[in-house]
Formats: structure tokens, C-alpha cells, sequence
């Protein structure tokens, strides 16, 4: 079994303390909604977060990377082998659980609207049965929860050939869910930092290349359909 955790993820509700800046007031009121259930999105709110998080405003309000990451995630081979547990963890320790059942919203104003229903609600689509929920846990702690060998890819990581490397069977992969810089937390708990390419690889790239290369060694059937 491979766990996948996208870490640090850039996904929030709007901070109480921008939610009446003009760019998010007007977003919210054009979404028919509260300031304070809406998610920070830097392709709307980017002025807000420039006000008042200078130094983030690069990075803050990215839920369209987690998008990408769990379009490649929940649509894999390895995902409808049964065989890949996903987690969303963010920058404020909210961690959403995906079922492997979830078919998540292709288009992204439809996913942004899902998200939002889990920070409120929790569940999605109820606690009995739910496809995600909501859960608040460290990156550390949900890692040790995952078990198996924990890896995390990061650009300051042991360079590795990722065709050569020994992915145990049982594996947790942590990937970076932030445009730019290196992780909010603690990662030295990992059992092995390393980075899989000398440039800087979307999240989404990582996440198709370790799913990938774990499908071939692990999957019962070839592809040549034998």
C-alpha cells in the first residue's frame, strides 16, 4: 500500500484577518457567500494577501495545485487497484481524508465548492459515510499514522535515480503542496528526504512519477496485458 500526503498544502479558508478587504468581499458576494466560507485564492484575492502577508503572497491560496495533485491521484491505476490512500495536510494542520472511492470534480470551480463543504461541515457526504472528512493532525503525526517507510520529496533532498530506488511496498510519500519555498513543518522525522530531478518539478509531476514507478513494481498484471 502507498500513502500520499501533499503536505504544507497551500489550501485555507479566507483568514479572519483579510475576510473585509475589498478583492474578498467582492469575490464572496459575486459567490453568494461569507466571507469566512470561502477559500483563499490567490487568483481573487491576491491583493488581500499582499496587505497583509507580504512575504507569502507568492504562496498562500493555492487550492488548484491539491486540484491537480488529486486528479492525478484518485484517477490512477494504483487508486482503482485499491492500492493508494491520499491526504490533503495544510499549512494550519487541517488534513482532508480522500477515500479511494471519491471521484472529485474535474472542473476546479466545482472542487474549490467541495472543499469549502468539508472545512464546514467536515464530512462529505455525511459522517456515517464519508467520502472526505475533515481531521486536525500534524504532518508529522498523520505520517507515524500512515506507517511504512517515510519519504519526502523535497529540492534539498539525496538526489536519487527514482527508476533505482527502493520503494518498500509499504510507503508513505510526502510531496510539497506549495508553489515555491520549502516546508512549513518539521520534516526531519522522515526516514529519507530526496529529490527525484535537478530542476523543480510541479507537484502534480511528482505525484504521476512515484505513482507511476510504484504501479510497475507492484501491481499483479504488466502492460502488455498479460
Amino acid at each position: 500500500m502507498m500513502h500520499l500526503i501533499l503536505g504544507d498544502t497551500e489550501v485555507e479558508i479566507v483568514p479572519q484577518s483579510i475576510q473585509g478587504h475589498p478583492a474578498v468581499v467582492k469575490h464572496a458576494k459575486l459567490r453568494k457567500k461569507r466571507p469566512s466560507r470561502i477559500l483563499l485564492d490567490a487568483s481573487f484575492h491576491h491583493q488581500a494577501i499582499r496587505s497583509k502577508y507580504p512575504e507569502e503572497a507568492e504562496r498562500r491560496g493555492r487550492p488548484d495545485i491539491a486540484h491537480m495533485v488529486l486528479m492525478n491521484a484518485q484517477e490512477s491505476i494504483l487508486n482503482k487497484a485499491g492500492l493508494l490512500r491520499v491526504y490533503v495536510h495544510t499549512r494550519n494542520n487541517d488534513v482532508i481524508h480522500i477515500s479511494p472511492e471519491t471521484r472529485l470534480p474535474k472542473a476546479y470551480h466545482r472542487f474549490v465548492g467541495l472543499i469549502e463543504h468539508v472545512f464546514q461541515n467536515k464530512y462529505v457526504p455525511n459522517k456515517e459515510n464519508p467520502l472526505l472528512f475533515l481531521e486536525k493532525i500534524s504532518l508529522q503525526a498523520l505520517a507515524k499514522k500512515c506507517g511504512g517507510k517515510l519519504v519526502v520529496l523535497s529540492e534539498r533532498g539525496k538526489r536519487v535515480n527514482l527508476g533505482k530506488y527502493d520503494i518498500p511496498e509499504d510507503v508513505t510519500f510526502i510531496i510539497g503542496g506549495f508553489p515555491n519555498g520549502d516546508f512549513l513543518s518539521n520534516i526531519d522525522f522522515a526516514d529519507e528526504i530526496i529529490s527525484i530531478y535537478p530542476q523543480t518539478l510541479m507537484a502534480w509531476v511528482a505525484t504521476y512519477e512515484i505513482i507511476t514507478e510504484y504501479e510497475r513494481r507492484y501491481l499483479k498484471w504488466n502492460f502488455e496485458g498479460e
